[in-house]
């Protein structure tokens, strides 16, 4: 489920890679925003998992992805943050990797990066011109703050 990893040739300077990793338990979930990606030019990654998205992130190299999108939640259950534990993690090792959190548990907002808001959320369900915004904000200005407008 993955398309050409883009050369570093490729990328218009000044932008990020539009490599987009995805992280989501929901195969379903994954799969049609990975076709909405896909449609409007990004090459995607997926995982189901943090293991998954470890061994993607292994093999393609960090600098290579433009920004990670990754549920909060990656198992069934609510009180298991696993996607913002992989975002904690992550964040310390590569500081300069923007994220892009979702979820579907309105609990999820209180947790602390996103409360502070120091890391991009959007909420499921959420429209396809909020998630496409915040992609190419982050891949164009990734240091963009989560409270400045999406334009």
């Amino acid at each position: 489920m993955s398309d050409q990893t883009p050369k570093s040739s490729d990328r218009p300077s000044g932008h990020r890679p539009k490599l987009v990793l995805l992280i989501d338990d929901d195969a379903g979930i994954r799969y049609v925003l990975q076709e909405v990606l896909r449609h409007h030019g990004y090459q995607t990654e997926t995982a189901a998992t943090g293991e998954e998205a470890e061994i993607i992130k292994q093999r393609l190299g960090a600098e290579t992805i433009g920004v990670v999108i990754v549920d909060v939640h990656l198992t069934t259950n609510p009180r298991f943050h696993e996607g913002y534990m992989l975002y904690e993690e992550w964040s310390d090792l590569h500081p300069n990797l923007p994220f892009l959190l979702i979820s579907g548990i309105y609990s999820s907002q209180n947790l602390p990066a996103i409360r502070a808001g120091t890391v991009p959320f959007l909420a499921k369900p959420f429209t396809m011109e909020a998630f496409l915004s915040w992609v190419e904000q982050l891949i164009t200005a990734p240091n963009t703050s989560p409270g400045m407008p999406v334009e």
